[in-house]
């Protein structure tokens, strides 16, 4: 009967030596996803007094040359909106952010807000500017002031435009071979919600 008890023990044992060791030769990739988690939460923490809807992390590889991703968000049309950013998972160039009323594919999407230089730091936006932004374009496209009345954002299409940047080449040691080094980031986003 002790034999049974004591198998179990030491496989704890042995587990737990060899998960020891390996906390010194923690992954750079999970390393960085646990940043993200706090990230995260410094997002989320930026909404007050706004009710917290849901998180978005979009990650991204450096490229040679300039490009977009997207992310579409939706929202309860009378609702005014916050959205938190944290751009500390950016550890090479700076990108852009881009906010629109309709998807890339469309050519009379509206810009309704930008900022450069994102890296490395943290900003909110609300929606209601963006409301504003939205009716004064579509006044000086001559749209009805009817219609323009009870113009609300029922999705807002959020675009990240990343850099180019040279990539770093590195020699393999195990074969003598040339490697690009992919280098990655991460942007969190937040979205919350007027509750009244």
């Amino acid at each position: 009967m002790r034999k049974i008890f004591a198998l179990p023990l030491i496989l704890i044992l042995i587990c737990s030596s060899f998960s020891a060791q390996n906390r010194n030769d923690i992954d750079p990739y999970l390393e960085f996803l646990s940043e993200l988690s706090e990230y995260r939460k410094v997002c989320r923490n930026a909404l007050k007094p706004y009710r917290y809807d849901g998180s978005k992390t979009t990650h991204f590889s450096y490229k040679e040359y300039d490009y977009r991703k997207e992310v579409e968000i939706g929202t309860v049309q009378d609702s005014e909106y916050r959205l938190s950013f944290n751009s500390n998972g950016i550890k090479y160039d700076q990108i852009k952010v881009e906010i629109y009323d309709k998807p890339s594919k469309y050519n009379s999407r509206v810009l309704l807000y930008e900022k450069e230089g994102v890296g490395g730091n943290e900003f909110t936006v609300e929606t209601a500017p963006m409301i504003e932004r939205l009716k004064e374009v579509k006044r000086e496209k001559g749209v009805d002031e009817e219609i323009i009345v009870r113009m609300r954002l029922k999705k807002l299409y959020i675009s990240y435009i990343i850099p180019a940047i040279d990539r770093e080449i590195e020699i393999d040691p195990e074969t003598g071979k040339e490697i690009k080094v992919i280098t990655k980031g991460a942007i969190v986003l937040a979205i919350g919600y007027s509750n009244i």
